[in-house]
């Protein structure tokens, strides 16, 4: 295998983001940095709705969502320069995209992980950094939604953000970080940062302001 994977950023997007952003979708995807190899993670969004339409167990449900996730994929695919011209599907066929020297953006690999956990994965595979691009601007005590002076957290430990994720992966349903990704963030020592996605935060991701996950 080609040694060119020099990719050090993989975003986790959700699919709400890029279902939000179809009508300037040129624009969103060149937002993200264009002078280095990235690899991005797309969820399903709202395409959830197609698990929950079916009576299935939660595994032919979660092969649904892993479908709406690479829908979501192509289309940020198809928009970028320089990308690899196919969505990964396996941990194998991603380490070959890197090897590529390309952009890699795929959805979901396996039942039972969200688009966080995905890109937690990608990250600890590739050696990079994980950036998750979400609808709030970082790590709440609570949801800010419900609690008006719920606290928001600038650093955060493992510990603390796995008391508040409590752990549900049900398919579709997940917290602003799922258990499994903090504990693939955890393992590897994943430099983490969770932010709004914006588009200025998408091409200064460094520079977002926004919840850090810090090893002890």
């Amino acid at each position: 295998m080609s040694s060119e994977n020099n990719i050090s950023k993989v975003f986790a997007v959700g699919g709400g983001i890029i279902q939000d952003n179809l009508e300037n979708m040129e624009e969103f995807v060149s937002s993200f940095p264009d002078e280095e190899q990235i690899a991005v993670v797309t969820g399903a969004g709202d395409l959830n709705k197609y698990q929950s339409a079916v009576s299935g167990n939660n595994g032919e449900k979660d092969l649904i969502g892993i479908k709406a996730t690479r829908l979501h994929a192509q289309t940020v695919l198809t928009e970028m320069e320089n990308a690899y011209p196919e969505t990964p599907e396996t941990p194998e066929e991603v380490q070959v995209a890197a090897s590529s020297g390309k952009n890699v953006v795929m959805g979901g690999l396996v039942p039972g992980y969200s688009t966080d956990a995905v890109a937690a994965t990608v990250a600890e595979l590739l050696d990079a950094d994980l950036y998750i691009a979400t609808t709030v601007d970082g790590i709440y005590s609570e949801d800010p939604e419900e609690v008006s002076d719920a606290e928001k957290f600038d650093e955060i430990s493992v510990e603390k953000l796995l008391e508040i994720t409590g752990g549900a992966n049900e398919p579709g349903v997940y917290s602003v970080v799922d258990e499994a990704a903090v504990r693939i963030i955890d393992r590897s020592e994943i430099s983490t940062k969770i932010f709004q996605a914006d588009l200025e935060n998408l091409e200064n991701p460094e520079s977002a302001e926004g919840t850090e996950i810090i090893h002890h």
